[in-house]
């Protein structure tokens, strides 16, 4: 049993959501009430936007563990990525009753505060989470966008290096550092944040939209226009795309 979990948990860290499903699948087959498989499971659905399905998961592992604060969290986290805000946030703060510690949900709430541009309180929660748990790479990159939101730009340098330090394969990290350093006229070191943007998340098209405006201040036209045309081919309804193509041309 061990074993299989430990496979399906490979697979998950792999980003091969479904071979792990699988996998969960058929332990369940023996052992309907194995919590790790159906956590496992959940989070492997809800990774390949099997929204309704991860849902049924976790509300299994609570029916079996109803203080279960990281499935609580979980659970939220199904109605976040289907928009319903209100409803992701009633449950991180079911999961911070139980945890008021608990990192990753002071982090998930502090980011709805952000983006509701409730600036204050997210970054007192995003604070709390670093605070609470500082080896938790996802927090102190809300910690940046707080700080670069309110304009504070070194803060957000800091913490955008922290979170690389901390998790290097985090794409988002790099590409705000490299909006940061593009605002501080630090060209060189925006094209490198914005190439290991592009490497870890290669369909962003507003990173390569990016690279092609570094590149044409640093007179490296050749390349400039290639990392536009690849924005446009990713994303061609981008008016913005085009205007710095034809700039570029």
């Amino acid at each position: 049993m061990k074993e299989s979990i430990d496979i399906a948990k490979s697979l998950f860290e792999s980003r091969r959501y479904q071979e792990a499903i699988d996998t969960c699948q058929k332990i369940l087959s023996s052992d309907k009430n194995s919590v790790d498989t159906l956590k496992l499971l959940a989070k492997s659905l809800l990774a390949s936007k099997q929204i309704e399905e991860a849902r049924s998961s976790f509300n299994k592992i609570l029916n079996l563990n109803p203080d279960d604060y990281e499935s609580i969290k979980d659970l939220g986290n199904t109605y976040l990525a289907m928009g319903d805000t209100n409803t992701a946030k009633n449950y991180y703060q079911k999961a911070l009753a139980i945890n008021s510690a608990y990192a990753p949900a002071l982090t998930n709430l502090g980011s709805i505060e952000l983006t509701t541009g409730n600036k204050q309180d997210a970054l007192s929660l995003l604070i709390a989470a670093t605070e609470s748990d500082p080896q938790f790479a996802p927090a102190w990159v809300n910690v940046a966008n707080s700080y670069s939101q309110s304009g504070e730009a070194e803060k957000a340098k800091d913490a955008c290096q922290k979170a690389i330090e901390l998790d290097p394969d985090l794409f988002k990290p790099h590409s705000l550092l490299a909006t940061i350093l593009i605002g501080q006229k630090k060209l060189q070191e925006a094209a490198i944040s914005l190439r290991k943007a592009i490497e870890l998340k290669p369909d962003f098209f507003q990173a390569h939209l990016n690279l092609g405006a570094v590149l044409k201040d640093l007179g490296q036209l050749e390349e400039a226009e290639i990392s536009v045309r690849t924005a446009i081919e990713i994303n061609p309804n981008f008016a913005l795309s085009y205007c710095n193509l034809g700039n570029i041309l």
